[in-house]
């Protein structure tokens, strides 16, 4: 099916929530917020009144376990059985200082890192922006001294996927059997999505060697063979340190986070390095992935071996918008804001233009000048699109932002709320959900989705950008400059 995309002003829809104000920063009393307008503070109440309604599933059904599933009202452990809802949710619950944040923390404790159902393989990558991403970035809000030392035990079982002879990280591990881990090949993202959380972990524990072990990484990614400038192939071999042959590049699955992380890294501790790099990456895409439909819309898309764009875009390649933005107010690269303010909106629209008000996993752009064609058109309830939407109000400070920011959530809240949590939805094009709904409400939705809906409503002195960076799992880590 054809989605014709509609142009001009989105229209705000009616508030939820009453007029409530919350304090957003848990060290902040019950002052009154800054700057922020009536209409702000209902919609961030009624925000947090989703998280309410999110973790109040979890907890019921699912409390411990990995993930809830919300339609049959159950949990699972598809990540290993190490309570991921539950650490990647807790700096969210701190952050809205809700109750059930006290609770959350104390069952912490009894997490056992060293182990994970028989046969069991962990994927590393999620189990560090997920589980010691979750943790340290509450402790970065809370500082009790058992969140950084479960952090530090996490670290220590998950550093063993590192013993390559690369440095690279295997992308599985069994947890269970310590002389063994798997896979010779790994993803960009698997390899490059690793910096903060090791850096910010030896800044806080004085372990230099999570440090180091960061720092050969980024090393042998950047030394491996390229033949872009700028870019980086998908997938590289932990055992040679060499990319794939037939290279293909992108800034959606498998590569987004990398190069998230070139930025970042600079920011967190003033790399001069990364910044080089992030400027040259940044340049490629631009003129290598970026494309412009016959009616006006800019996209990133995907370059083939063959040097063919493929005009397809990910939601996973919505929170690229926010990293330009992020950088061009941070390095002083104008031209970067203006051309993330052009591919939010097609981000937009890609929610704007569906029957559901939500955006499909995957869109292909025709050659009609303003129609898409749903590649996938699920919706896994993903926080891409809110996440540059905050960082472009933050950045630029237009309410257009904010506006944008409250109709995708009124379409979550019609479309994929259930009467214990949140649903994926599983065809964006139909507003029938009689048998629309996928059963799984996934962590990123409670640690990335509705925290950036939380701030994109709240005050900008609310984790300031100039004081802290974002992990790509929305884990809030301070600067050390």
């Amino acid at each position: 099916m054809r989605l014709s995309v509609r142009f001009g002003v989105l229209l705000l829809g009616g508030l939820l929530g009453s007029l409530y104000l919350f304090n957003a920063y848990a060290g902040r009393g019950a002052s009154p917020a800054r700057g922020v307008s009536a209409r702000n503070q209902a919609r961030q109440h009624a925000v947090r009144a989703a998280m309410q309604h999110a973790w109040g599933g979890y907890r019921r059904f699912a409390f411990g376990r990995d993930e809830l599933q919300p339609l049959t009202q159950t949990g699972n452990d598809r990540w290993g059985n190490w309570s991921i809802t539950l650490l990647d949710s807790l700096d969210t619950l701190r952050l809205m200082r809700l109750a059930e944040y006290d609770e959350a923390k104390r069952h912490v404790q009894h997490v056992d890192f060293g182990r994970s159902p028989d046969g069991f393989k962990v994927n590393v990558f999620e189990m560090i922006i997920r589980a010691l991403g979750g943790l340290l970035g509450a402790y970065e809000l809370d500082g009790d001294p058992m969140l950084l030392r479960k952090a530090d035990e996490c670290a220590q079982t998950l550093v063993r996927a590192f013993g390559t002879p690369t440095g690279l990280n295997y992308a599985l591990m069994d947890v269970n059997d310590r002389g063994w881990t798997g896979g010779s090949r790994v993803s960009l993202a698997e390899a490059g999505t690793m910096q903060l959380e090791f850096k910010q972990l030896a800044r806080l524990t004085g372990r230099r060697e999570y440090w180091r072990m960061a720092e050969r990484v980024s090393e042998q990614l950047e030394g491996g063979n390229r033949t872009e400038p700028g870019l980086y192939p998908m997938f590289v071999s932990v055992e040679t340190g060499q990319y794939a042959p037939l290279p293909v590049y992108s800034v959606g699955a498998h590569a987004d986070s990398f190069y998230e992380y070139l930025l970042k890294q600079h920011l967190l501790d003033g790399t001069a390095k990364y910044r080089a790099r992030y400027e040259a990456a940044t340049d490629a895409i631009r003129t290598r992935l970026v494309g412009r439909t016959r009616g006006g819309l800019r996209f990133v898309g995907r370059l083939t071996a063959d040097g063919v764009l493929v005009p397809e875009m990910e939601h996973l390649a919505c929170f690229y918008p926010g990293l330009l933005a992020l950088g061009a107010q941070a390095l002083g690269r104008p031209r970067d804001l203006r051309l993330a303010e052009e591919l939010a909106l097609t981000c937009v629209l890609a929610y704007n233009s569906t029957a559901t008000g939500l955006a499909p996993e995957v869109a292909y752009f025709t050659d009609d000048a303003r129609v898409f064609e749903p590649v996938d058109p699920r919706y896994l309830l993903r926080p891409e699109t809110v996440e540059s939407l905050f960082v472009l109000y933050r950045v630029t400070g237009d309410p257009k932002y904010q506006d944008w920011g409250w109709q995708i959530f009124e379409a979550i809240e019609r479309h994929a709320r259930v009467a214990h949590g949140y649903a994926a939805v599983r065809n964006v094009l139909s507003a029938e959900m009689a048998a629309n709904r996928e059963d799984a409400m996934e962590s990123f939705f409670l640690a990335e989705t509705l925290k950036y809906l939380y701030l994109l409503f709240g005050p900008d002195d609310v984790l300031p950008l100039d004081k802290y960076v974002f992990t790509t799992e929305a884990h809030a880590f301070r600067k050390h400059t």
